[in-house]
């Protein structure tokens, strides 16, 4: 058995992906199904439509205007399963032929939600009449051969993975190793590292004395954030920085610095509280350590004889190598997608970068980011703290696809660390208070951490926001 989309459907579909991550939704819905067929404008659905006597230039500007695609891989809902189901099972009633955008159209006139299916009514285009002009013709040639009704959970299962596997394609050598990503970078040839220059003091040298605090976030009969239990994770004389949750948040992965030269990749297990070291690299040094969305890896920034690229590791600390070849010096970098990222790239001034992994493209944004970089909980967006001067910073949301960004809110006095709860709400710390911001109240205070450690700096928070990890000097000295 074989489901066949024909091209019209795939990019139908690519569309209704960037429809619900535009609207910040978690699952591509039936509505969304419904803006990806009719924005694309394809000729064959013009065809279907015109003689219904849709105007398409007449309908919602999320039905027009969307890009051709979108570089992550949303869920469907359970509504749009049965859109899709209801499409092949209408394209093989209508001859076994391919799954059209038309198909799709008819799938959400037959399976929809109701208010997709009263959108359709609305435009004239009734499931009689679909159905009426998808009716098989005859000699058409058609020899494909399409999943029937009765494939059931299969045919989901088979067009679920069939739709991830759409949008762009990643460069050759990726495609026969089962590895997202290629083996060289695909912006360019990785340069040569030589001998590093006079001057090169390694970043690890003036790394400052900090600990990684673990703790609960919960919420109170009230709903307000709180935190408790915190307890200090990495209890010793060093830097220990720059946290951040795998996606189950069972475990931290965090950079060390083991003396004043070289530092490395550690991960903390939440549950049993034990520590393993995951990198071994003594001629490098590894920072900032991110898991990639979708793959058993993580990047960092992998710092080499001055040079600063941004790598990729296996979760056994094995080096998978640099992912750009002309990004360069990054110094933080967050992921909006499997395959989009955001870096701050080290300059005068330092710009914002977004890059695409697997064609290599890369763009400036932004001037003067600060280094507190995320993807906001739901959706492809980036956060990142804008500097407008030394006193006027603002936390910025961009969107990576089109590069426009707009502001959220002002930071606290010259702070920049933040992080995302997946309800929406902002935290960031100011001494040893943590406040936490939110579009219905502001900032407030939720903690006040005054006892055992100095200044909050860096802050992460768990997928599925129960965790939290609070970055501390030591000392007087900022983490």
């Amino acid at each position: 058995m074989s489901i066949n989309l024909a091209d019209d459907a795939v990019h139908a579909l690519n569309r209704a992906s960037a429809a619900a991550a535009r609207a910040g939704a978690e699952a591509i819905s039936p509505r969304n199904i419904l803006a990806g067929v009719v924005s694309q404008r394809a000729p064959g659905l013009l065809e279907l439509i015109g003689p219904l006597g849709l105007e398409l230039e007449a309908l919602p500007e999320e039905m027009r205007d969307l890009p051709e695609t979108y570089h992550g891989h949303l869920p469907f809902t359970s509504d749009a399963h049965e859109v899709l189901a209801a499409a092949v099972t209408a394209a093989s009633e209508s001859g076994g032929g391919a799954t059209t955008s038309g198909h799709l159209l008819l799938g959400v006139a037959r399976a929809g939600d109701a208010p997709s299916r009263q959108t359709l009514e609305a435009w004239g285009l009734v499931e009689a009449a679909l159905a009426a002009a998808l009716a098989p013709q005859p000699d058409d040639g058609a020899d494909t051969v399409t999943a029937t009704p009765a494939a059931g959970p299969a045919l989901l299962l088979v067009l679920s993975i069939a739709l991830a596997c759409t949008g762009d394609t990643a460069p050759d050598a990726a495609q026969h190793t089962g590895d997202p990503f290629a083996a060289a970078p695909a912006d360019g040839t990785f340069p040569q590292i030589g001998p590093a220059p006079p001057d090169y003091v390694p970043t690890a040298a003036g790394a400052p004395s900090t600990d990684i605090w673990l703790g609960r976030l919960d919420r109170d009969e009230h709903g307000d954030l709180v935190v408790s239990g915190l307890s200090n994770a990495t209890d010793r004389d060093g830097y220990d920085n720059q946290p951040a949750f795998d996606p189950a948040g069972s475990a931290l992965y965090y950079t060390a610095a083991m003396d004043s030269t070289q530092t490395d990749t550690f991960r903390h297990l939440v549950e049993d509280g034990t520590t393993e070291r995951v990198t071994h690299t003594p001629d490098a040094s590894e920072f900032s350590p991110t898991p990639i969305p979708a793959q058993d890896a993580f990047s960092a920034i992998h710092e080499n004889n001055g040079f600063q690229y941004l790598w990729r590791y296996g979760a056994d600390g094995s080096e998978l190598g640099p992912i750009f070849a002309t990004a360069e010096p990054v110094g933080y970098h967050a992921w909006a997608d499997e395959r989009t990222v955001a870096m701050f790239i080290l300059g005068s001034p330092p710009t914002l970068q977004v890059g695409d992994a697997l064609s290599g493209e890369i763009r400036v944004v932004a001037e003067n980011p600060g280094r507190s970089i995320h993807r906001i909980p739901g959706s492809s967006e980036i956060s990142f703290v804008r500097k407008v001067d030394d006193e006027e910073w603002w936390i910025e949301r961009l969107d990576p696809a089109s590069g426009r960004s707009e502001r959220i809110v002002r930071t606290l006095p010259g702070r920049e660390d933040h992080a995302w709860t997946p309800g929406g709400e902002i935290l960031m710390g100011d001494g040893a208070v943590l406040f936490v911001w939110s579009e219905e109240t502001g900032w407030r205070e939720i903690a006040d951490l005054g006892t055992g450690s100095d200044d909050i700096s860096r802050i992460a928070v768990s997928p599925d926001g129960s965790r939290i990890a609070l970055v501390r000097s030591r000392t007087d000295s900022e983490g």
